[in-house]
């Protein structure tokens, strides 16, 4: 029996043209065997017209294709890269089986015009952060973004808080939800140590600093210096050159000498480094997921982190940390002095929900066992849908 086909649209899948892009669509796959993944990584570039696309790696395409930057003409130049990758399919003859469109604002447009045309289902992925903000500035496509909704096999909010604002926003059907996290590259769960020095840690990629919020917290970090003598930060991370510059100004200019900037986390940091502190910050200004935040949680560690973005809903109230709000600097610190005075309750519950399997969902067996379920769910609808029709074409 060959192997079920699964064409998967995805601008964030790590290819030739943009090998930086986030693992998490790859780790997925990776994870799901069994399947014959064709992947068509998508790359937008601005002030350029038409389409290129050269293979990476077997059933491995990426394109490259010009369309204006923040949404405009948005349909029109995504209706074009549909076509390119369907007379694709075609000219190679792929057995379609279904399609994943990993975000919804952009992939959506795509497969959906793909999937109509080979009658083929689909999934799709909402990311909090882009999604919304492009459902947002094009409410003259609203029309269609719920026709997506409407017609996909299943539909995958990555966090619990997307689920809930895309069902304000176009009433969901609950039937075909399956919320999926992220897959992360630490899983392993050290317990953390009670820290007896006011030490704390964040983690990001340094180029997205203004998104992170980076500023905010050496402020707060340098008010709290006036009153817990000793508090402390350490920033890991890499960035740009210009962007290097950018947040040595941030602490220079805050006068924070409680901040430092550690450079990227070795390989190891996550059991040898991360653990040993109070507790992980990263208040962001927006955030789909982050996966830095389970990692965190599996080396033990208490998280600020932002109220109604990320992983909040995941956890009950104060089961794992403090959800802030990240444009309010008192609220931040209210929270950085929560999880400092109360260390050793939140490192308990966070081994606690450990060992009852709290963390379990986040690991990437059980991640690719969910999906999985979901790719069979769809799968064995198309099934059923083409035996019902072909039954049916049998009567006389």
């Amino acid at each position: 029996m060959s192997s079920k086909v699964i064409v998967h649209i995805s601008a964030d899948f790590p290819d030739s043209m943009a090998p930086a892009k986030t693992s998490s669509v790859a780790s997925l796959i990776k994870a799901t065997e069994g399947y014959r993944h064709i992947v068509y990584s998508l790359n937008r570039v601005s002030l350029v017209s038409g389409i290129v696309a050269v293979d990476f790696g077997p059933d491995r395409k990426a394109i490259a294709y010009g369309a204006p930057p923040k949404g405009l003409f948005l349909a029109t130049y995504l209706d074009r890269v549909a076509d390119w990758i369907l007379k694709d399919i075609e000219s190679r003859g792929i057995p379609v089986d279904a399609l994943h469109l990993h975000k919804f604002s952009a992939e959506g447009l795509v497969g959906q015009k793909i999937a109509q045309s080979l009658k083929r289902p689909f999934i799709v992925n909402l990311w909090g952060d882009t999604d919304l903000k492009v459902v947002k500035y094009r409410p003259d496509l609203k029309a269609t973004w719920k026709s997506i909704l409407d017609q996909a096999a299943l539909i995958i909010p990555h966090t619990p808080w997307v689920e809930e604002r895309f069902d304000e926003l176009f009433g969901l059907d609950h039937s075909k939800l399956m919320i999926l996290p992220a897959i992360t590259q630490h899983e392993h769960f050290t317990p953390s140590p009670i820290i007896s020095e006011p030490r704390f840690v964040t983690l990001f990629n340094l180029d997205v600093h203004r998104r992170k919020n980076l500023a905010a917290l050496v402020t707060v970090m340098d008010r709290m210096s006036q009153r817990i003598p000793g508090i402390s930060l350490d920033v890991y991370g890499k960035g740009s050159p210009k962007t290097m510059f950018e947040v040595s100004q941030i602490v220079e200019k805050s006068k924070a000498r409680n901040v430092t900037l550690k450079g990227p986390l070795p390989s190891d940091g996550f059991t040898t480094i991360l653990g040993d502190n109070v507790a992980f910050l990263m208040p962001t200004r927006r955030e789909t997921f982050g996966m830095v935040f389970i990692e965190a949680l599996f080396s033990g560690l208490p998280l600020l982190h932002t109220k109604g973005w990320g992983i909040d809903g995941f956890f009950a109230e104060d089961e794992v940390g403090y959800a802030c709000d990240p444009s309010n600097l008192d609220d931040i610190e209210s929270g950085v002095s929560r999880l400092l005075t109360e260390q050793e309750r939140f490192k308990r519950s966070i081994a606690a929900l450990h060992e009852r399997g709290g963390l379990d969902r986040f690991k990437r067996k059980a991640i690719a066992e969910t999906y999985r379920a979901g790719l069979e769910r769809v799968l064995g609808r198309t099934e059923q849908r083409e035996r019902v029709l072909s039954e049916a074409a049998a009567v006389p």
